[in-house]
């Protein structure tokens, strides 16, 4: 998997917008190519200390959650790459490098559950709803409802005013294909904003976190979730938060235990 090595979009905006304070511009920037320097060294571990250290300055940007998925994979540790690599591709969908960067960090942790367990308990796919709309951004997909809306509106304003019978039959099916496309695209806005998610998107990092009935070490335990596993964030406690995942499952883990993407 190759890095990427040149100073990201929103780094440079970054440093370009940082006039008055030239000295944490120019440190953003060396601790970007810091970080490539020691992946390019074999010291993930510092690959990812730096990478993690813009992120934490506030630079949203996929090539930096690229690169830190990257290093974490290279390091092992694989929950934390999977939930990178699920970051780089919300921020820029279609990403087929951070395809199959996600790919091979699932692939690598199944063979490491097999290895310890005998059994890949890891997924390897979103949801069916998230996978339809995955290559799309939610800005492609609010335009492609705003046109479909415009055209289906002009379209049922047209229809009376067409007296030619082929005009008439045309927009007769044009209209409620048209209706269908704009209900799709809605819903896939509609998953793509997660306005029918029950929570925030996470990944657990941790090698196993125990679920438990309350936000408090000593609460009844309910079952577990495992490293690369992808669950919701509903609600939050202090070092604890209440997480939905699949076949029903639910309970509270350590924040510690949880990436939210």
């Amino acid at each position: 998997m190759s890095m990427r090595w040149t100073l990201p979009w929103a780094l440079g905006l970054a440093v370009a917008t940082a006039a008055p304070i030239p000295a944490a511009a120019q440190r953003l920037e060396s601790i970007f190519e810091r970080g490539n320097q020691a992946y390019f060294q074999g010291d993930f571990d510092g690959a990812v200390r730096d990478y993690e250290l813009l992120v934490d300055a506030g630079i949203e940007d996929p090539d930096v959650c690229f690169n830190l998925a990257t290093a974490y994979g290279r390091a092992g540790r694989y929950g934390q790459s999977i939930r990178w690599f699920e970051r780089t591709l919300r921020l820029r969908p279609g990403d087929g490098e951070a395809e199959l960067g996600l790919a091979q960090a699932r692939a690598a942790l199944g063979r490491r559950q097999a290895e310890a367990t005998g059994e890949a308990m890891v997924e390897t796919r979103p949801p069916f709803g998230e996978s339809l709309v995955r290559p799309f951004s939610e800005n492609a997909l609010g335009w492609v409802v705003l046109a479909l809306n415009l055209l289906l509106f002009g379209m049922l304003v047209a229809f009376p005013a067409v007296r030619a019978e082929t005009g008439r039959f045309a927009l007769g099916i044009a209209i409620p294909l048209t209706a269908l496309l704009w209900l799709a695209s809605g819903a896939g806005l509609a998953i793509k904003s997660g306005a029918l998610r029950d929570g925030e998107p996470a990944i657990i990092i941790s090698g196993e976190t125990t679920l438990r009935e309350g936000p408090d070490p000593r609460a009844v335990t309910r079952g577990s979730a495992l490293e690369g596993e992808r669950a919701r964030v509903v609600d939050r406690h202090g070092d604890w938060v209440r997480l939905h995942l699949d076949r029903g499952r639910e309970g509270w883990a350590p924040r510690g235990d949880v990436g939210e993407i």
